[in-house]
């Protein structure tokens, strides 16, 4: 196979990885976990992700909708997250090192802000040799890890140290130090050899006036920022929040956690709309939150300047064009004396027409998003000002084949259920106590041996193939192996077949066999049982290498 070919099956074959904004190399890390290698594990992840423990906890997750396990009648995702959660905890590395480090340029980059797209941009650019300076405005590093993500979520010695992690590579930092305007960042690229906006999207977005000046109410983001950084705990009796994102709900549990009486969030769209983490909205509710649909703010109701009422409107999507409309006479009234608005943030800097050394990075470029979106996109920003800086694209993706004897897979282990989480007691949550408590090493290797492997390929020489359907007679998926009468590559590398209709060719008469890898389940019976060794097995390694 060429390698836009071998690009191509990759990118079909293992579709966890390529749902990946950071591109991480998922069966690799299960694979070592699977063979009790938690360094291997950490370190795969350390150098795609930079977040291995913290992304184990609050990663949003792409890689797991698109695990081929879910797909069919194969059962559910594998638990892709919490095993790298695991490999974090039993991996004895202490300090992970990047690999692919190139020699010091002497070129100094700034970068404003340490939230994780920052710090991303930040080792990234130091595997390529370059100085980096981060600017931070708050009294620490990692942006919304510290400052929105609530403990019992994500533990701060966790933060800790994978930030230090980070900053050990030789990265400068000045605290405390706020960029407030474009002129600002224009004098820094004078002085720095790139710049790169990292500042995340802080400016809350607005419901009208009134919502806006009501003492009453109150930014989701700026709730929590006091809650988590300033210690300021006050928090209302009967609390709404608005909101269907993870700010919402991280709201939400915080306010029941500090001791409100009613906590009920209210979403516009239907629950199918939600951008949340798996399991987190029965979470909200076993914890005695409410969670209300279709439904959308419309008025503040007050008396003697206090906020007493919250007036709501339901809404539904229009048949004509499917847009969210309000039912006529739908108004309701919730008793409420804090509101708490999740409802989303934009940048705080708007800059024009900057210098030609000017970047940006995560959110800030791509407006409110994910963590894992945010690192994926670092990444990107940072190739792209090593390549502005020297004159050169040092990225080169590669592919390797490695005969493989095994992939200590069987088919007995496509029946695996998944392995679930084990939560905190309901009587035991506190403000900082974790609610999930992590695989153990037999959990989190009995989830890992439930992954594909589906880097494995396994493939039929036809030449060899005597068509005595062997295979077929013992294939556990349908058609993970086809019947076809011709095979062909596309310009672009893509395999491209006909099948065989099977009520007309049966046995000896189809033209040749061809295992599909997007249906492969990586069991090998189709390999043991060839009589005459026309299957065989590699493993492809996906390698993003700087030269």
């Amino acid at each position: 196979m060429d390698k836009s070919e071998l690009r191509h099956w990759y990118d079909d074959s293992v579709p966890c990885r390529s749902a990946c904004p950071a591109d991480t190399d998922i069966p690799g890390y299960l694979e070592a976990i699977y063979h009790d290698d938690y360094e291997l594990a950490y370190n795969i992840n350390f150098n795609d992700n930079f977040f291995p423990e913290i992304l184990g906890r609050v990663c949003s997750r792409p890689c797991e909708k698109a695990c081929r396990h879910s797909a069919g009648n194969n059962g559910d995702s594998v638990s892709i997250c919490f095993s790298k959660r695991a490999a974090g905890k039993y991996s004895t590395t202490k300090k992970p090192r990047l690999r692919n480090t190139q020699k010091e340029t002497n070129k100094n980059i700034l970068i404003i802000g340490g939230g994780v797209a920052g710090l991303a941009a930040a080792a990234e650019l130091r595997r390529h040799g370059h100085k980096v300076t981060i600017y931070e405005k708050h009294k620490s590093l990692g942006g919304m890890l510290n400052q929105g993500i609530p403990v019992f979520r994500l533990p701060r010695q966790i933060i800790e140290k994978e930030i230090k992690q980070i900053i050990d590579l030789g990265i400068k930092i000045k605290l405390n130090t706020s960029i407030s305007n474009q002129n600002e960042i224009e004098q820094l690229a004078k002085q720095f050899d790139a710049v790169v906006c990292a500042m995340g999207t802080l400016k809350p977005n607005i419901l009208d006036t009134q919502f806006k000046k009501n003492l009453y109410v109150e930014d989701g983001l700026d709730f929590l920022l006091r809650v988590n950084e300033k210690n300021e705990k006050y928090v209302g009796k009967n609390v709404i929040v608005i909101g269907g994102g993870y700010t919402s709900m991280d709201c939400a549990r915080t306010a029941i956690r500090l001791g409100a009486k009613t906590v009920k969030t209210f979403y516009r769209r239907k629950e199918g709309d939600l951008e949340i983490l798996p399991g987190e909205l029965e979470e909200l509710v076993n914890e005695k939150g409410k969670m209300i649909f279709s439904a959308r703010p419309f008025n503040l109701v007050e008396n003697d300047g206090r906020l007493k009422y919250i007036e709501l409107v339901k809404t539904k999507t229009s048949n004509i064009n499917s847009k969210l409309i309000d039912i006529p006479n739908s108004k309701f009234k919730i008793k409420t004396d804090h509101i708490i608005l999740a409802i989303g943030q934009k940048q705080e800097i708007k800059i024009k027409n900057p210098s030609e050394n000017i970047f940006y990075a995560g959110d800030f470029k791509l407006g409110a998003s994910t963590l894992i979106n945010a690192i994926g996109d670092a990444k990107k920003t940072a190739a792209d000002v090593n390549k502005f800086l020297m004159k050169k694209n040092f990225y080169k993706e590669n592919y390797s084949i490695h005969k493989k004897v095994k992939t200590n897979r069987s088919l007995e282990k496509n029946y695996i259920p998944i392995t679930k989480m084990q939560l905190r007691d309901l009587s035991k949550r506190t403000f900082k106590a974790e609610v999930e408590l992590g695989f153990n090493k037999a959990e989190s290797k009995k989830e890992a041996s439930r992954c594909y492997l589906c880097h494995y390929k396994f493939e039929i020489n036809n030449n060899l193939c005597v068509l005595c359907d062997e295979c077929l007679m013992v294939r556990p998926v349908n058609e993970c192996i086809k019947e076809i009468s011709s095979k062909t590559t596309d310009s672009d590398g893509r395999v491209e077949f006909n099948k065989i209709d099977p009520g007309n060719s049966h046995g000896i008469y189809h033209g040749e066999l061809y295992i599909d890898p997007k249906v492969c389940v990586r069991c090998g019976e189709c390999e043991k049982a060839c009589p005459t060794g026309a299957i065989s097995l590699t493993k492809v390694s996906k390698i993003n290498a700087s030269t």
